[in-house]
């Protein structure tokens, strides 16, 4: 299997995108910890993989808090002796009008930044100081397409998420010559329970249909067949990228108008 042998850290891996990832490290043959300030989530997560005869422990993590990142990574150390792969999965978002930037709340951003970005960066900072003890890694970080192009009504998110884009490339290039890659995955729509309350209009999914090339909404599934591959050696000289997995919707934008916004395809364009 992919990565037998390996020992794998999912952050915010006890629902939606994280423990799709979870499991998909496990049943290529990772022993995984979770880690997440959901506590059943996490147990959920854990109990999945072992219904399918994986190896898995639960963790919990704050990620804004630099002091649990570091203690995750020692508790993964501790449990299976070596880290080999870390993928920053937690993440939170504003949604709607709370997001409109002359309404945001500066301690929502400050949550937003303190989760998504200094989280990201505590967990590669304790990752990368055991993984060069050990030979190298992989560290996948969770962007989004938000991360390569403006979301409106979403600054925190948005900032969030190209800053990640960002510090994957600067670990990157700092990190490489210690044999870690660092890699970000840029998802577009994806169903979890996270963006359910998207789905409650009966025009979202019409929508996507025209917007996004794949004509679908993407599941975890998708997301987590990608950090798979950044996390294992099928990708062993991929370094410093940010992987769309978004159906094709950043593959092309028209000046058409259309409900919200503008629309990446008009509905009079073919798909012949």
């Amino acid at each position: 299997m992919q990565l037998d042998g390996k020992v794998a850290i999912v952050t915010g891996g006890g629902s939606g995108l994280g423990r799709a990832s979870a499991v998909a490290l496990a049943a290529a043959g990772a022993r995984v910890v979770v880690g997440d300030v959901d506590d059943d989530g996490a147990a959920g997560t854990v109990a999945a993989i072992a219904d399918a005869g994986g190896d898995a422990i639960a963790q919990h993590t704050d990620v804004s808090e630099a002091e649990q990142c570091g203690a995750l990574i020692a508790t993964a150390v501790e449990r299976y002796g070596r880290l080999d792969v870390l993928h920053n999965n937690a993440g939170v978002a504003l949604v709607g009008r709370d997001g409109f930037a002359p309404d945001v709340d500066p301690a929502q951003w400050d949550r937003v930044i303190a989760v998504n970005l200094s989280g990201t960066f505590y967990c590669c900072q304790s990752a990368a100081r055991q993984m060069r003890q050990t030979g190298g890694g992989s560290i996948v970080n969770l962007s989004s397409v938000g991360g390569l192009i403006g979301l409106s009504h979403r600054p925190a998110y948005t900032a969030s998420k190209h800053a990640i884009v960002g510090l994957t490339k600067s670990l990157a290039r700092d990190l490489g010559p210690a044999g870690i890659r660092v890699n970000a995955l840029c998802p577009g729509v994806i169903r979890t329970p996270m963006t359910e309350q998207y789905f409650s209009d009966d025009t979202f999914e019409q929508e996507l249909a025209v917007s996004v090339p794949l004509a679908r909404y993407g599941a975890a599934a998708d997301v987590a067949g990608a950090a798979l591959f950044l996390a294992s050696d099928q990708s062993g000289y991929l370094s410093g990228v940010a992987l769309p997995v978004d159906g094709g919707f950043l593959a092309e934008k028209s000046f058409v108008s259309g409900r919200g916004g503008s629309s990446f395809l008009s509905g009079n364009e073919t798909r012949d």
